[in-house]
């Protein structure tokens, strides 16, 4: 009894599905899902073949394509349930996901598979910083700065740059986490941060840095040099030297230097200094140099003279006027000039006054009062002259020759110009009549000459064209003698047969032969042939 109903069971299977012997092969299935998931949330996938028999029972089976053999969700559907997989979402779930469709506990039946399911395994970004090759503590201009912003933890991460809470110029270079800086300069001083972002659903994830300084050095540049002298109480002098660089990282070492010798040396957290040195008038002291350096870079300034040399010699006034457009002279400058000196200093005066500072038509200017603007009017009007002496010691001076200022004088013009003026028109007048007549001869000659060359022309055409036609007329002459020739040259012939043939000719047809021949040469020596 039992071998018959195990036999009836064997029937009834078969009935259901009967054998064709080959495998069938299920319907591809269909993997749903989300493709973005933050680790540690809880998401579910599904997974059906649209369309299955209610009987058929399937297994599902949930794997990553990357690892085939490692299952991480698995359904048995005996109906038309779709299977569910939940997943807790680790950074294994990462890639493309695959659903698996077979026959549960049937090898009859042939697996499909569906297309995969790409998922996002979004990680929130932590503990970003910035990364600075070389050290930020030590950076100078010219140098390559390479900045990386690092993270603790983050996926599908995007960075953006900031400095000084702007976001930085497109010339930098920027791959993904790393921003590079060429050839450094003190514009690309300032705080710089990063922003690290993810996104889920729309919201950004994000965790900046608190930044980096980044402090660049300026190698310090060549210095500028200044010398002042200042008289001391006991009567002596000194010089007041002065180094000055435009830029320069301290520390900044200043070294003063007289020809080769190194006098002093300073080292200061600015970019300029001051060196005292005494001095002797008029007695020569050399020249010195300044010379600045930071970190091994060090530039010398261009040489001062330090040797100071009393006020002596000549004072002039040299005039500099101002007009206008109908040419009369409104303004004056007066600029005042001693032969020799280092330090001198000027004095103003009209008519013996002294000037100062600034009046109503007049202004003293130039740190030396070397000059002296006016208003040419009435109030200008008188003599003035200029004083020339040692701004260290003015207790002796030097007068310039005085000089008449008055509107009248300045604007009225002299007898020695005016003759200049019409002298100069007048010749002006002269090469312009000149060039006109020598026009008008020279015009009037080249045509002549035209006219004759013309003339000539047409004279040697005509004479040409007469000299062809008498050698076309000579070569019909000739051709004609030529053909008399040849007649002659055949008479003779013939006959010169006949007599060979009979010896009894006569001697008038020698004769007649011998004249034939004879007439023959003469044409030809006629024609040099």
């Amino acid at each position: 009894m039992e071998s018959m109903h195990v036999s009836l069971i064997l029937i009834g299977i078969s009935v259901l599905y009967p054998g064709t012997g080959s495998l069938h092969k299920l319907d591809q299935p269909v993997l749903l899902g989300p493709s973005v998931a933050t680790e540690g949330s809880v998401v579910e996938f599904y997974c059906e073949i649209p369309g299955k028999p209610a009987t058929l029972s399937v297994l599902y089976e949930l794997y990553l394509e990357t690892n085939q053999s490692k299952v991480i969700g698995e359904h048995t559907s005996n109906s038309e349930e779709i299977a569910i997989f939940p997943l807790v979402i680790t950074t294994q779930h990462d890639g493309r996901l695959i659903c698996k469709a077979s026959g549960h506990n049937n090898t009859d039946i042939e697996s499909s598979f569906s297309v995969g399911l790409d998922l996002k395994v979004i990680i929130p970004v932590e503990g970003a910083r910035i990364i600075s090759h070389p050290s930020s503590n030590d950076i100078w201009e010219g140098q390559t700065l390479t900045l990386q912003c690092t993270k603790t933890k983050g996926t599908y991460v995007s960075y953006q740059w900031f400095r000084n809470e702007k976001p930085v110029e497109m010339a930098y270079d920027r791959t993904d986490d790393t921003l590079i800086i060429h050839k450094l300069s003190a514009r690309n001083t300032g705080q710089y941060m990063c922003v690290a972002s993810n996104q889920y659903n729309d919201t950004a994830i994000f965790n900046s840095s608190d930044g980096l300084f980044v402090q660049v050095k300026e190698y310090v540049s060549k210095p500028e040099i200044s010398v002042d002298v200042v008289k001391l109480k006991d009567g002596g002098f000194k010089a007041v030297i002065s180094c000055r660089s435009e830029k320069g990282t301290p520390l900044n070492t200043f070294s003063l230097l007289n020809n080769t010798d190194v006098i002093a040396t300073e080292t200061s957290d600015r970019t300029s200094v001051l060196f005292s040195v005494p001095v002797e008038l008029n007695r020569y002291m050399g020249h010195v140099r300044c010379n600045a350096s930071n970190e091994g870079n060090w530039v010398l300034s261009e040489p001062a003279d330090l040797t100071v040399e009393s006020v002596e010699g000549a004072v002039t006034v040299t005039p500099v006027t101002y007009m206008r457009r109908d040419f009369q002279v409104v303004g004056l400058d007066l600029r005042c000039k001693v032969e020799r000196g280092t330090f001198p200093f000027y004095r103003w005066f009209l008519n013996n006054s002294r000037l100062e500072g600034q009046g109503g038509f007049y202004a003293v200017v130039l740190p030396d009062n070397s000059g002296l603007s006016l208003s040419v009017g009435r109030d200008s009007a008188g003599l003035y002259h200029c004083e020339a002496s040692d701004r260290l010691d003015n207790s002796t001076s030097i007068r310039s020759p005085r000089i008449l200022i008055n509107k009248e004088v300045l604007n009225r013009v002299s007898p020695v110009v005016a003759v200049v003026v019409f002298t100069c028109f007048a010749l002006l007048n002269v090469a312009l009549m000149a060039c006109c007549i020598y026009g008008v001869v020279l015009r009037r000659r080249y045509s002549g000459k035209y006219l004759l060359i013309k003339q000539r022309r047409k004279m040697e055409i005509a004479v040409k064209q007469e000299d062809e036609e008498e050698e076309e007329e000579e070569e019909e002459d000739y051709l004609e003698m030529l053909e008399g020739y040849e007649e002659d040259v055949v008479l003779a012939d013939r006959m010169s047969d006949s007599a060979a043939e009979d010896e009894g000719e006569s001697v008038d047809e020698t004769l007649l032969y011998e004249g034939a021949v004879s007439k023959s040469t003469d044409i030809l020596e006629e024609f040099n042939l």
